[in-house]
């Protein structure tokens, strides 16, 4: 760990980061950082404190000299960290996190400047008057079950996937959270009448019905956004038209890059993709169990084993939100099965040859773009699916439909391929998806930090 600011010299951008996983997980922040440090390191040195909070005690060793990794559970609250690391800037995701919440007021109350990228999953893109892109799916989750769900979370002990087979119940670790808040609104002279407000007027901000990802507490100095209709609904929510820049999605310039190359096939099987569903937390209306989850995946691998047998089939579970463990255990008795957790989606997409998936999500519009046949067998009834509702992809509406719909994934694809390509077309003009959006963040940070700090460049 940074003992004092001599060591890596006065003249270096150092950005705290607070975030859930590891650098080499994939997830939107470590995309973002992973494609914006190697454009600013051309301009300026730059030193990326990783401060994780979710580690459950797991340790790990970063050989990349760009970062350093701190752990959470070694400090007292956030005033703390960031009094050690003293960084220029500090970055969030910005919505509904206890964590993300406790630095940024003792960002404030130290004077530190930050900069975030706003979740807009709620927010409809329009052209023409026509809504293309209503947020993948229509978000209609009762308060009951958002708190059911939490609960039953709660309960759920974790396994990180490391060799030290290290296991921790999520309860307590969201605990710790919250008690690293309460210490960190201790720690910049918050009395105990204003911390229980603070307290009770996040949970209202949790647990409102639709859930609202931010309002004016997770205000940064500057925010980047997908689009500009983002930026009217983030407004309405309290936060600073001022500081928004509209700069598109970093996760898109990485599949622009890919989408045209064509991967020589090492067999004649077809290569199958199945992209679970991160719909645990109850988002958007639909039957979703884990039950249910569990009988899907049997059913999928038992109909492949009868009716097509030539096949290759990868499970890509979600790097953060479901569990290894559950899933290996799950698939202990199928052969030739394989689960991954950690890989690069954008990998995996361009070595399959068809992607199934039970709903729109991040990973199915990068398929889309990348020119994959996508069958959404919609086995959890969530309502007002976008791509289905575009006929842009093929719907399995039956596990005894599944055979036909491999057989004409392909054809699908080819005979909609004017209807397909103005889809992602007007994707990727109203989100601003030109491969150029890393570079335009990085631009933004530059020119905010000349602003702050002229010093350092």
């Amino acid at each position: 760990m940074i003992e004092n600011d001599k060591v890596i010299g006065n003249n270096v951008l150092k950005i705290l980061v607070v975030n859930d996983v590891f650098p080499h997980i994939k997830n939107r922040t470590t995309i973002l950082f992973k494609n914006i440090v190697p454009i600013i390191k051309k301009k300026l040195e730059i030193k990326v404190f990783w401060v994780i909070t979710d580690d459950y005690g797991e340790r790990i060793k970063v050989t990349d000299p760009d970062y350093e990794i701190s752990y959470l559970s070694d400090y007292n609250n956030a005033r703390e960290v960031l009094e050690k690391i003293k960084p220029d800037l500090s970055y969030h995701l910005i919505g509904n996190s206890i964590m993300d919440y406790a630095f940024m007021v003792a960002e404030r109350f130290l004077k530190i400047s930050n900069f975030g990228f706003a979740d807009s999953d709620y927010v409809s893109l329009q052209s023409n008057n026509e809504v293309i892109v209503p947020g993948y799916f229509v978000s209609q989750t009762s308060r009951k079950k958002i708190f059911l769900e939490n609960v039953r979370q709660f309960f759920v002990v974790k396994n990180t996937g490391t060799e030290n087979n290290i296991k921790a119940s999520s309860g307590k670790n969201y605990l710790k959270k919250w008690y690293f808040l309460i210490r960190t609104l201790r720690s910049i002279q918050k009395s105990r009448l204003e911390i229980i407000l603070e307290v009770f007027e996040l949970l209202k901000l949790f647990y409102r019905e639709p859930p609202v990802n931010c309002n004016e507490k997770y205000n940064c100095d500057l925010i980047f956004t997908e689009n500009s209709i983002s930026v009217d609904y983030l407004v309405k929510s309290g936060l600073k038209r001022e500081n928004f820049r509209v700069v598109g999605n970093p996760v898109f310039d990485n599949v622009l890059e890919k989408r045209d190359q064509i991967l020589s096939k090492d067999d004649k099987k077809l290569n199958i993709l199945f992209i679970t569903a991160n719909l645990e937390s109850g988002q958007g209306k639909s039957n979703f169990s884990k039950s249910k989850r569990n009988k899907m995946i049997k059913e999928i691998i038992t109909s492949l084993n009868q009716f097509h047998k030539e096949t290759s089939l990868v499970i890509k579970i979600h790097p953060t939100a479901e569990n290894y463990t559950e899933y290996k255990q799950l698939l202990e008795k199928f052969e030739n099965v394989c689960i991954s957790q950690k890989d690069d989606i954008i990998d995996l997409i361009s070595k399959s040859d068809v992607i199934i998936t039970p709903t729109t999500s991040t990973a199915t519009f990068i398929a889309l773009i990348m020119n994959k046949p996508i069958i959404i067998w919609n086995y959890f009834h969530v309502e007002q699916d976008f791509l289905l509702g575009t006929d842009t992809v093929l719907e399995c509406k039956n596990i005894s439909e599944l055979s036909n719909c491999l057989d004409s994934a392909r054809s699908f694809r080819d005979k909609n391929a004017e209807k397909i390509n103005k889809l992602i077309n007007e994707f990727l003009t109203n989100s601003k998806c030109d491969g150029k959006s890393s570079q335009r963040i990085a631009g933004e940070i530059l020119d905010f930090i000349k602003r702050q700090n002229p010093h350092l460049c």
